[in-house]
């Protein structure tokens, strides 16, 4: 028979652990993201659809994700893209393949929500090159379920 202490202790010791939840990861934006996570760049891939829609045009795709504790990213959603299209899938499908290690300052692997801008197709010229870029460029994330 078990003594009321010890079920009292078993329960003062496990009982915390069933209220604890999970912090959200926190939001860094595309600048700071370095700080936290590296991407290891072999984990870039584009699977362009034989027949698309859209993907001769210069354009950009800005894609949020969450890096997670293990380095691959979850919860992908494209924020905005630019000229729609095909664009739109082969953004999020890259940034669904992209893994990341953390950087000594995150020896906890803390997740984090973030997002990049992809570019396709980019003129050479520096200012045309800009000004697709910024057609993707965001204030703040859209946070709501699609």
């Amino acid at each position: 028979m078990l003594r009321p202490t010890t079920i009292v202790f078993a329960i003062a010791c496990c009982g915390s652990a069933f209220g604890q939840s999970i912090a959200p990861p926190k939001t860094v934006a595309p600048e700071k993201l370095a700080g936290y996570w590296t991407m290891i760049t072999s984990s870039v891939e584009a699977n362009v659809p034989n027949i698309s829609k859209g993907v001769e045009k210069p354009g950009c795709a800005t894609v949020s994700f969450v890096v997670g504790s293990d380095g691959n990213t979850s919860n992908v959603r494209v924020q905005k893209v630019v000229p729609e299209g095909d664009f739109r899938k082969i953004a999020e499908g890259m940034a669904t393949g992209l893994h990341f290690e953390p950087t000594v300052s995150n020896a906890g692997r803390q997740s984090v929500m973030s997002w990049l801008i992809f570019p396709f197709n980019l003129p050479s010229d520096p200012a045309a090159r800009e000004a697709v870029m910024q057609a993707c460029a965001i204030d703040k994330l859209d946070t709501k379920a699609p």
